[in-house]
């Protein structure tokens, strides 16, 4: 799985899966452009991998587009797309509210549809491509207090599989990771949200998932760079489960 000189772009670059993914594609070789919330982290990782890292609001259309402009502009071409941002509320519908119901939506859906639409026309004109979405075994089963979040990851699991059919012809494949829980900042958060001390949280979710223990962020990197690599030739519209058989009960 060797991206040498291939231009990779990743949201949510600056911590968990998206930063273990950056170092994962600059090991194989890729050249770099990241975004995410933080600055200071995203310049700091750009230095390390030899990248370039972009602040921005992934969920403004006009800002999706430029990113996707500066990387073709800067290097010439886009060769992979890793939509990896996103968010999460644990909350029923009854105890949601509209601005946490829309940010989910607007950070796990609306801005992935914004950056792949960009993508994809460069792509195309270039003769081909890979994205790779970050959803979540949420897509495919329930959970507890989660309606916002899985019916955001369901939307993203949709709209990889309706877009890998529309565009298999053109020479771009789009997949998705779909992982259970991953020892990252935002399932650190979630566990705080649900009053729960993180690694008591990470501790009693490992007893439900089959393997015995939550993934690692580096697990599901190794997944995201498979799907993008050349070695996943044949492989478009999937949902590539990451779960430690979560889903498999």
């Amino acid at each position: 799985m060797q991206f040498d000189d291939k231009v990779v772009l990743i949201t949510g670059a600056t911590s968990g899966i998206g930063e273990a993914t950056a170092r994962a594609f600059a090991n194989a070789g890729a050249r770099l452009m990241l975004t995410g919330r933080n600055t200071e982290r995203g310049c700091a990782l750009a230095s390390e991998t030899r990248g370039a890292f972009t602040a921005g609001d992934i969920t403004n259309r006009a800002f999706a587009d430029r990113l996707i402009g500066d990387t073709v502009a800067r290097h010439g071409r886009l060769d992979v797309l890793v939509n990896n941002a996103g968010t999460i509320y644990r909350r029923t519908v009854a105890d949601m509210t509209d601005d946490e119901w829309q940010t989910t939506m607007a950070v796990n859906v609306h801005a992935v549809f914004y950056l792949c639409r960009a993508a994809i026309i460069a792509m195309r004109e270039q003769g081909g491509g890979a994205i790779v979405n970050v959803a979540s075994d949420a897509a495919f089963i329930g959970a507890s207090a989660m309606p916002a979040y899985c019916a955001s990851k369901a939307a993203v699991m949709q709209m990889t599989r309706a877009m890998a059919l529309d565009h298999a012809r053109e020479g771009l494949r789009i997949n998705a990771v779909c992982p259970d829980m991953v020892r990252t900042p935002m399932l650190a958060s979630e566990a705080r949200q649900m009053g729960s001390d993180p690694d008591t949280y990470f501790a009693e979710g490992a007893e439900g998932i089959p393997m015995g223990r939550i993934g690692e962020p580096e697990e599901v990197a190794d997944a995201i760079l498979y799907l993008a690599s050349d070695k996943a030739s044949f492989v478009t519209g999937a949902g590539l489960l990451v779960d430690g058989g979560a889903t498999a009960t």
